[in-house]
């Protein structure tokens, strides 16, 4: 169901994002309800991937810089890029308030104890099994699974878990991911690679072993 606003404006999945943009510039409450429930996730993902203990906090922080600098936003990205910036940029804060050095890790040149994973094409070099979903082993099996993508996540370099995260989970495209860290492509090549056979060396061991 649409959401209208005192102007008449009807907001829902199918509004467009222009729509959506001049609705917000208005203050229109009805809009940032609507943007909060459209890219809310993907900002809460964006925080988790750099400070995960003050990720709903720095959301917040950015939705009260959004609403006193959305007049200024010229489009040059889209509102979801410019979104996740800035909630990073808040997320980025709270480490620095903690006294952590933010950079982003993970771009080092010494031998990769991984190389090899991935074959010429940039593929997985092994097939993984198969579970039958209906089977309650095959249940159990994938939330463990899950648990221990996540502990992995965790433990990778923030610029790892960022690249990952904004691309392989929020779908951003890497000229936008790019613009957001403030990091090459060629950067943001390795970081993603190397945030990608983390979780497929974790996959592959878990599935010869049944331990993350």
């Amino acid at each position: 169901m649409a959401s209208v606003s005192p102007g008449g404006a009807r907001f829902n999945a199918e509004s467009s994002e222009s729509s959506l943009l001049s609705a917000l510039r208005l203050g229109d409450r009805l809009a940032y309800r609507e943007a909060m429930r459209r890219y809310g996730g993907s900002m809460l993902a964006a925080a988790r991937a750099v400070a995960p203990r003050h990720a709903e906090d720095a959301v917040q922080d950015a939705w009260i810089s959004v609403y006193g600098a959305i007049k200024e936003f010229e489009g040059r990205s889209g509102l979801k890029t410019w979104l996740t910036r800035i909630t990073i940029n808040k997320a980025y804060n709270y480490l620095r308030k903690q006294g952590r050095e933010v950079s982003l890790e993970g771009l080092e040149t010494h031998h990769d104890p991984l190389d090899g994973a991935f074959n010429s094409q940039g593929q997985w070099a092994k097939q993984w099994q198969q579970w039958d979903d209906d089977t309650p082993d095959a249940l159990l099996s994938a939330h463990v699974l899950q648990e221990c993508i996540e502990h992995q996540m965790a433990d990778m370099p923030e610029g790892q878990r960022l690249a990952l995260t904004l691309k392989d989970m929020e779908g951003l495209s890497p000229t936008e991911i790019c613009n957001t860290l403030g990091i090459s492509p060629s950067n943001f090549r390795v970081l993603l690679h190397r945030a990608r056979i983390r979780v497929f060396s974790m996959v592959s061991h878990y599935e010869e072993t049944g331990e993350c």
